[in-house]
């Protein structure tokens, strides 16, 4: 598609690889939407870029569908959902806690599919429409103290080949990325602590490029899933 013509929202746009998403959607002619649970931030973030800030917790579905609600009538003609809100952390299986497990799943998996839902009626309706559920490697493969987050993400690549099947008679394209670690605020959000800028590894823009270029892809195509990784982090 030409990017002049996306109407997008993005989700978890506050900050990381949602907001430098955001930017690049702005710097190509987009229109956009973007959301997350901090008002100040969300709203800091917006003026920044020049998107327009909705507040929504993702996991909450009343908010849910009044984002979907007010997205559609800001953008006049909703035609892009890139679904990046998420967090995660890190235990052993011994110390995983229930409570936690289940609030990870609420926003990335469960929040993921209500988001897409919704979006999903608007594009149906128009016959028309593009998703991209920003995933990660930890949605490819497992590793030691990744339970919640790994599970949450193996989830979301489940559900995006079950949404691929369903809405490609629609004319929705629905796509994965697949990011290695980002150097980003996401570990500072989980709770856990600032790291050092490493130039050998990726950044926000890396992955908001490879987002845009699978949606650059002319209408009669689609990339169905892109993983990137930094070529030699040290």
């Amino acid at each position: 598609m030409d990017l002049k013509n996306a109407h997008a929202l993005v989700t978890g746009g506050s900050s990381g690889i949602g907001k430098e998403m955001a930017r690049q959607l702005v710097k190509s002619g987009a229109t956009v939407v973007i959301a997350a649970r901090s008002k100040d931030k969300l709203e800091a973030a917006a003026e920044e870029i020049g998107a327009m800030p909705i507040v929504c917790d993702v996991g909450d579905e009343k908010q849910v569908k009044e984002l979907i609600k007010k997205t559609d009538q800001k953008l006049d003609h909703y035609n892009v959902l890139i679904n990046n809100a998420g967090y995660g952390n890190s235990a052993k299986l011994v110390d995983v806690s229930t409570e936690e497990m289940k609030n990870q799943l609420q926003t990335n998996t469960i929040g993921a599919m209500m988001v897409a839902r919704e979006s999903a009626k608007v594009f149906i309706k128009t016959d028309y429409g593009n998703i991209i559920n920003v995933s990660s490697s930890s949605g490819k493969r497992g590793y030691s103290g990744g339970t919640t987050y790994v599970a949450s993400k193996f989830a979301l690549s489940g559900m995006t080949e079950c949404w691929r099947a369903e809405l490609r008679p629609h004319n929705i394209r629905v796509m994965q990325m697949n990011p290695s670690e980002v150097q980003t605020p996401f570990f500072e959000n989980a709770g856990g602590e600032e790291r050092e800028y490493n130039e050998t590894k990726l950044i926000a823009e890396d992955i908001a490029q490879a987002m845009c270029d699978m949606l650059r892809m002319h209408d009669r195509g689609f990339i169905t899933e892109s993983s990137v990784w930094a070529t030699n982090p040290q």
